[in-house]
């Protein structure tokens, strides 16, 4: 693997982490519309849980929530991507292979980042179920955007060769 390879990885990572945080974000505001509750109680509960464990405060935490939310979501893409391109073992050989592996590491790290939050604000058990639920939901869909994104990058080895990323990405988009 060369550096340009592992570069443009790196920034396919990032933009397969953005996508599929966006994609979640919709399936979470239209699930949690269902139920009564706005996707912005959900990024304030994550801000909140950020500011109170660096011992901060903030009148309506829902921009540090949406700036952690998307910034663990881009950092996470990027390293797989990182990862993919420099670890021969890694690569996305096969969609399935992709998916798979991208839906391990989502489930580990946003159950992990859940747990962590659950105990800060001290969510009653009682209350925990539900949100435990939609968690496991949210980051299955996540890894599997993410994993699809990449894995079609690597499958097809759609790496822009002199064209910028960008514009490489709107031909593509602009073919459908």
């Amino acid at each position: 693997m060369n550096g340009e390879n592992i570069i443009r990885g790196s920034i396919y990572g990032i933009i397969a982490g953005t996508i599929s945080t966006i994609v979640i974000d919709i399936v979470a505001m239209i699930i949690l519309a269902t139920m009564g509750i706005t996707l912005w109680s959900f990024f304030a509960l994550i801000g909140q849980s950020f500011l109170t464990l660096i011992g901060a405060n903030a009148p309506d935490p829902v921009w540090q929530g949406i700036t952690l939310h998307y910034s663990i979501a881009i950092l996470t893409g990027l390293i797989i991507g990182f990862l993919i391109q420099r670890l021969d073992k890694l690569q996305f050989s096969s969609y399935r292979k992709g998916i798979l592996l991208s839906i391990i590491i989502a489930e580990v790290e946003g159950n992990s980042l859940f747990y962590l939050m659950s105990v800060i604000m001290n969510i009653p058990q009682s209350e925990i179920g539900l949100m435990y639920g939609l968690c496991i939901i949210f980051h299955l869909i996540w890894g599997s955007c993410l994993g699809l994104i990449i894995s079609y990058y690597q499958q097809h080895k759609a790496w822009p060769d002199r064209k910028g990323i960008f514009a490489h990405l709107w031909m593509k988009v602009s073919r459908w």
